[in-house]
């Protein structure tokens, strides 16, 4: 019998957490367990959850509420932390305020069940606009003709599709969180897309799963730009460093093929990152020069060269 497990991180989501709360109950595959960790919320988003599982009988849901705000890319660490105990086959993420459609869960377990080779399974989603403000995302685009496409081989710090559309085998996730270790930083779903696709077991189910509600300013509110400060470029950087001192030690427990291209990445943002920290222009220039093959962009190039001078 497939036993699943739904982590879910909140954060001041009383408004809408309710129906997505819906979507989760009414899967035709129901969750074994549905693990909620809460970051501080300054309005009823506890009392809302609490209430709903009381109202419901879900025994196998809970809501913890962290002792102080950690971000929700540590909460989602933690919430990975918290499942490592479950006698549980496959992992799901969850936003507080997207829809499931009933059967993605059935429909995303079934994929994994006949395809073993896969570890991570993202899927597409439909998208609504909930304000005049808000466009549609840039995605990264699959072959639609296919119903399973695997994730194309890449060295860097990136994800394909949201977090909340991933299916997750226990045993990767139990790999992955040995070198997630206190004191990194980063994305989940940036994480799991990019070990799983420099394994070749990262896979994208080209059908929607879900509704994905797009609002105005979270398209681009939050991401780095020209008037970025000095410490919040570093924390950028700190980001991928994180994830791959973590990929790398995943690659070398398993002596994968692609160890070695890895580490010359790795030491790369480690020379990245220490260049930034010191303002070292010399060596920045030097980098995005000589080693202009390991950015990802070439607007990254000019970025660590501006920032240098940014207070």
């Amino acid at each position: 019998m497939v036993r699943t497990a739904v982590l879910m991180a909140t954060y001041n989501g009383q408004d809408f957490i309710e129906e997505q709360l819906d979507s989760i109950r009414n899967q035709t595959l129901k969750p074994d367990y549905v693990l909620l960790r809460d970051d501080g919320s300054t309005d009823k988003t506890i009392e809302v959850v609490n209430t709903y599982i009381l109202k419901h009988n879900l025994n196998n849901w809970s809501i913890q509420k962290n002792e102080k705000n950690l971000g929700w890319r540590l909460n989602f660490r933690q919430l990975l932390l918290d499942s490592l105990p479950l006698a549980v086959d496959y992992i799901f993420f969850s936003d507080q305020d997207d829809i499931w459609y009933l059967d993605k869960n059935d429909k995303q377990v079934s994929i994994m069940e006949t395809h073993p080779f896969v570890d991570v399974l993202s899927a597409d989603v439909d998208i609504k606009l909930m304000s005049e403000e808000a466009t549609y995302p840039n995605q990264f685009r699959f072959d639609a003709k296919a119903e399973l496409t695997q994730y194309p081989l890449d060295f860097s710090y990136h994800n394909y599709r949201q977090g909340w559309t991933f299916c997750i085998r226990k045993s990767f996730v139990e790999q992955v969180m040995k070198y997630y270790q206190e004191g990194l930083m980063l994305s989940h779903d940036n994480l799991m897309t990019g070990i799983s696709g420099l394994l070749g077991t990262g896979y994208n189910y080209n059908y929607p799963v879900g509704l994905h509600k797009r609002h105005g300013g979270n398209a681009s509110g939050h991401l780095l730009n020209i008037h970025s400060t000095h410490s919040r470029h570093i924390s950028e950087l700190k980001l991928v460093v994180s994830y791959f001192t973590i990929a790398r030690g995943v690659l070398v427990e398993d002596q994968h093929k692609n160890l070695n291209r890895l580490n010359e990445y790795y030491q790369f943002n480690v020379e990245r990152l220490e260049n930034a920290e010191n303002r070292k222009l010399f060596s920045t220039l030097k980098q995005t020069i000589i080693k202009g093959q390991y950015y990802d962009s070439f607007s990254n190039r000019i970025r660590d060269l501006i920032f240098i001078f940014k207070k």
